[in-house]
């Protein structure tokens, strides 16, 4: 039995693996879906809302079966020669059909300064995402609005002008709870171990600011030292107990760098949380009492408050906190009394004689008539419980 070898003036040009993104073709400027051997064939990557291109292959393959199928068979699948970047390749066309896949990540530019100018931002910094393997996308049949649950990999920063490896430019990143995109909603469930290890030897990472999420995202072990050290990890003053003894954050909140930044709302505010914090320079702390129909204020004595070189606010305390409205204040986790990879106490410690404050570690309802918070530099009943009372507040209790 003899077999002919059959010749074809163009060949086909088909799509293979391409997930989160679109390719089309051209030839000469024209858009085709077949070409002649010899002919070079652009390739025009279109990645969806928050994607970008990071890999094109192209295989040819007989006219009887696809590249996958003959995928066995290396006689009849060859690799071809792609050359290009970001959304746009070219190949020269053999004498066979080609399959043309790409691969994606996600990418999305997210909000970094430089740490020693706070005047001057940096530009076109992203940060690098995977989705989150067993957990499938939601869309909001309503609005039409996909979320994507992700994983925060990596950082991808520029070349920094003004800086050597030498002498790096120290760059915070503000990690984003959620970013939309199109009709897409990416929701970042965990960082990964290397997230924050720049690829770029003029610029290093030095702080983190952690989102305003319900609980504190899963840290990897590394992730908040990416160059061997523990860099400044600044969360929500409700999450700071819990990222400050988060067992990979350890060596963090060990060389006091887990801290919140938190604006006064007025000049009296209350305070409290499941680990001991500094009492920042400028603010005043108070306990407070019921004397008869008055709510009053004392000072906590220097004695009650030092712990070692500093002035701390004990674990588990509601205090009133006196300074000036509008000041930002770093609220520091001091590393004396509770160690890391325990969970937070949500008790009463009572660590100052006649303090009717009662801190509130955890967010929660309070008694109607038998609790007082403090409003506008003054304590306020309250009137129903139907409204929880946020974490790391304090409520008088008066019953």
């Amino acid at each position: 039995m003899a077999f002919a070898v059959l010749t074809a003036s163009a060949y086909d040009l088909t799509v293979g693996t391409s997930e989160n993104g679109s390719i089309s073709f051209k030839v000469g400027g024209e858009a085709v879906t077949t070409a002649d051997a010899g002919k070079t064939v652009t390739v025009v990557i279109a990645p969806n809302d928050g994607y970008v291109t990071t890999a094109v292959a192209a295989q040819a393959y007989t006219s009887w079966g696809s590249a996958r199928a003959m995928s066995l068979n290396p006689g009849l699948v060859d690799a071809i020669t792609v050359t290009g970047s970001a959304n746009e390749w070219t190949f020269t066309m053999p004498e066979a059909n080609v399959e043309v896949s790409a691969e994606y990540i996600i990418h999305i530019p997210t909000p970094a300064e430089e740490t020693a100018e706070e005047d001057k931002d940096v530009k076109n910094v992203a940060v690098i995402m995977e989705v989150v393997e067993g957990q499938a996308p939601v869309t909001d049949p309503e609005t039409g609005i996909t979320t994507i649950p992700v994983v925060l990999t990596a950082v991808d920063i520029p070349a920094q002008a003004d800086a050597t490896a030498a002498n790096p430019k120290a760059i915070t990143v503000e990690v984003q709870a959620t970013t939309q995109v199109g009709n897409t909603v990416f929701e970042v469930k965990s960082i990964a171990a290397d997230a924050f290890k720049s690829k770029e030897p003029t610029a290093v990472v030095t702080q983190v600011v952690m989102p305003e999420t319900e609980t504190a995202l899963p840290v990897a072990e590394g992730a908040m030292k990416p160059n061997g050290e523990p860099i400044v990890v600044i969360t929500p003053l409700t999450l700071l107990d819990d990222y400050a003894l988060m067992t990979p954050l350890k060596d963090n909140y060990e060389a006091s760098k887990v801290k919140a930044v938190v604006k006064a709302p007025n000049k009296f505010w209350t305070i409290s949380s499941g680990v001991d914090i500094v009492l920042p320079e400028g603010l005043i702390a108070y306990i407070v009492y019921i004397d008869g129909a008055a709510v009053r204020y004392a000072e906590i004595p220097e004695a009650d408050l030092k712990a070692g070189d500093v002035s701390v606010i004990k674990a588990n305390n509601g205090v009133l906190i006196g300074g000036q409205k509008d000041e930002s204040y770093d609220i520091v986790a001091n590393p004396g009394n509770q160690k890391s990879g325990t969970v937070p106490a949500t008790t009463d410690a009572k660590s100052y004689a006649g303090n009717q404050l009662e801190p509130v570690i955890e967010s929660k309802n309070y008694a109607a008539g038998q609790y007082y918070v403090l409003k506008n530099n003054e304590f306020h009943s309250i009137k129903a419980n139907t409204s929880k009372v946020k974490a790391c507040k304090a409520v008088l209790r008066v019953k």
